[in-house]
């Protein structure tokens, strides 16, 4: 699961960068890339290093995370509290951010956060090699209660846009899913590949668009998820 949440967190790094790579860029490193907690550990902490050539400045949020993968969905909170809130960071340092809960979770489902590290742009910060941009990092933070669990349930759907996989989580905590393929039958022809790991909350629906299906029967699903392998023959 390490290796699969590095990667997973390499995706939403990607998806939150506010401009385009530039040329000269301070490089921020977080470990770990996510943050577990329960009824016996309220509070963690993650390690910030800054590995570039040049100082930052650095703010941190915390946000309510109910459904989807995008920061368009998050909801600041005051349940979650990080500090310090903000800081500088100088070449080479590094800074332990602290977590803990402000209040009690749910004891049967469980509660999903996001802990956002966002570089914060000087007016008029430059480089020999142009103008430098600013940099954000999304980290998953779970309270999990025990006993709880993700229960997957996948079928084929007809969307606006055509077909699509969706997969419901039933169950009562996360399910996180690295990679999936839909082929004619196990083992059988690749009929779609999706490598773009995504986390599907307790509650929540995740849809992936597929090509035509036309004519196809005996579909099945092989995902790897957190629950390990799975490998689901979908309803004709």
């Amino acid at each position: 699961m390490r290796r699969a949440n590095r990667r997973a967190v390499l995706v939403l790094v990607i998806g939150f960068v506010m401009v385009p790579w530039p040329a000269v860029a301070t490089s921020l490193n977080v470990a770990p890339t996510r943050i577990d907690l329960g009824p016996d550990s309220r509070s963690g902490s993650v390690t910030l290093n800054n590995t570039g050539e040049v100082p930052t400045t650095v703010q941190v949020e915390t946000f309510a995370w109910r459904h989807g993968n995008s920061v368009a969905e998050l909801e600041p909170t005051r349940g979650l509290l990080a500090v310090p809130a903000v800081f500088n960071l100088e070449r080479g340092a590094r800074q332990v951010i602290r977590v803990a809960t402000r209040g009690p979770a749910s004891d049967e489902v469980e509660t999903a956060y996001r802990l956002v590290i966002t570089e914060v742009p000087v007016a008029g910060d430059q480089t020999a090699a142009g103008v430098r941009f600013a940099l954000r990092l999304s980290l998953p933070v779970f309270i999990t209660p025990p006993g709880a669990a993700p229960a997957p349930d996948w079928q084929l759907v007809q969307g606006a846009d055509g077909p699509a996989l969706e997969l419901r989580n039933a169950g009562t905590a996360h399910l996180y899913v690295s990679r999936l393929s839909l082929r004619a039958g196990a083992g059988g022809e690749p009929l779609a590949q999706i490598e773009t790991p995504s986390y599907v909350l307790a509650g929540n629906t995740q849809r992936w668009p597929l090509p035509s299906l036309q004519g196809r029967r005996g579909l099945v699903v092989e995902a790897a998820t957190n629950l390990g392998d799975l490998v689901v023959e979908l309803p004709n």
